[in-house]
């Protein structure tokens, strides 16, 4: 039988095991956008920020449809827990449903208002137009990304993630093979550009799903795929719902925060500036990798946990969580400063964009291990069915601090650039602490119930 039962065990090895495919398939992600601003950027230096202004806008609208596969994969996670199957597999197949609706609507809305999209995420002057050629392809096969992140939590909720692994590693594979084919044209190839690297995005994305549905399929899975459950019940959308909504502006909000941040970052230094960030942000993504390993780890160990009433187990998994995912971002911070000359000249080697960019990591680094917690606080918000506070966390790190402090330190007093890095790195110190607070307090009280009420 493929998949676990996180309801028993060593929460440790559980945890870890499903973390480290989780954080390789994180990589593999990150390896596969670096990979795109590796080709793009024999292109030109705009072209790099034109494919990060366009994944930022196309982001920001998959985001809102997010929080479907996460309150699926949550609802599901609870069904394993209490050994309930059947309802287990039906929220499987609706989840499909649900991503398909979201993304048929959300790809047609991208599609109509692109230009004011990609404008409002900074794409000006020469950059505007390789990235509406790259948005254009990517939003219009939008579906592709919405039903892969339903894939992704369907096997995550049934604690397999090493077959998750291996999915990102081939489409990771695929696309680097690809980009420099469609992209400058090897091989006899046509040479594309930016579109050749929006296509190879969405070959390597359809080898994904093709191969994922067809695993989910096979009889031999803690939850099985069925076509007969591609339907919905009323009551239990409504329950996806009741997670998904926030999870999914919870989602949004990172974007839309990172889209304001790339607009007072492009009002104040221009376009060295805009590429500067971009650089920046796309390396922050490792710190994700243990952020999303334990985050979404603990996200099924708390989700199969409370399904089988066992609230304390649950609160365990979330702590472990919370540390590695602490440890392991604060030392991918060090690393980052320490290797920054090296990592940053492969992508440019404009003096002022790499002034900037360094900058970025030297500040911005710092507080990795904050950001990878505020992720993990938020995640367990989510396997406990309780998505607004994870909003709330995200909505403090930008619109309360991050985004105004960052206007008002380079717009009102002048400051250089290190004014938004500082900005952005306070955002993530000052939320992840509300979080830490916010959520023990939460898991307590649910704690002292569950042993009241036994």
């Amino acid at each position: 039988m493929e998949g676990q039962d996180l309801t028993k065990g060593n929460i440790r090895k559980q945890l870890w095991s499903l973390a480290w495919p989780l954080m390789l398939s994180v990589f593999f992600y990150t390896l596969y956008n670096i990979v795109d601003a590796f080709w793009v950027s024999k292109l030109s230096a705009e072209a790099i920020a034109a494919v990060s202004i366009a994944q930022l806008a196309l982001f920001a609208m998959v985001g809102l449809s997010m929080g479907i596969t996460i309150g699926s994969g949550v609802i599901m996670a609870m069904h394993i827990g209490s050994k309930n199957m059947k309802e287990a597999e039906r929220v499987l197949g609706q989840s499909f449903v649900l991503s398909a609706i979201a993304a048929i609507f959300f790809t047609a809305l991208s599609l109509l208002f692109r230009n004011e999209l990609l404008t409002l995420s900074g794409a000006t002057g020469l950059i505007f137009q390789p990235a509406l050629d790259y948005f254009t392809i990517t939003a219009g096969g939008s579906i592709l990304l919405f039903i892969l992140m339903t894939i992704m939590f369907a096997f995550n909720s049934e604690g397999d993630t090493l077959t998750l692994t291996k999915l990102f590693a081939l489409s990771t594979l695929v696309n680097i093979i690809l980009d420099p084919l469609l992209i400058l044209g090897w091989f006899g190839f046509p040479a594309l550009g930016i579109s050749g690297a929006a296509i190879a995005t969405l070959i390597s994305q359809s080898i994904f799903i093709i191969i994922g549905i067809y695993l989910l399929s096979r009889e031999n899975r803690i939850v099985t795929f069925r076509f007969k459950n591609l339907s919905f019940q009323w009551e239990s959308v409504k329950k996806v719902l009741g997670i998904g909504i926030p999870a999914s502006l919870t989602q949004v909000i990172n974007p839309i925060g990172l889209i304001a941040l790339m607009l007072v970052v492009s009002l104040g230094f221009m376009e060295p500036g805009a590429i500067a960030f971009s650089l920046g942000f796309r390396i922050e993504f490792f710190a994700f990798l243990p952020a999303i390993g334990f985050g979404f780890g603990a996200l099924a160990m708390i989700g199969q946990n409370i399904g089988a009433k066992n609230i304390q187990r649950a609160k365990e998994s979330f702590s472990k969580a919370l540390k590695y995912s602490f440890v392991g971002a604060a030392g991918l911070g060090i690393v980052a400063i320490l290797l920054s000359n090296t990592i940053i000249s492969i992508f440019t080697d404009n003096p002022i964009v790499t002034e900037y960019s360094l900058s970025y990591i030297w500040i911005v680094a710092l507080s990795y291990g904050f950001l990878a917690m505020a992720m993990v606080e938020a995640s367990a918000f989510q396997a406990i069915g309780r998505s607004w506070p994870g909003f709330w966390i995200f909505f403090i790190r930008f619109v309360v601090v991050s985004i105004p402090l960052a206007y008002v330190s380079t717009q009102i007093f002048n400051f250089s650039i290190t004014g938004v890095w500082t900005a952005i790195a306070l955002g993530n110190i000052l939320s992840s602490i509300i979080g830490y607070f916010w959520i023990n307090k939460t898991m307590n009280n649910m704690n002292q119930k569950s042993v009241s009420s036994a």
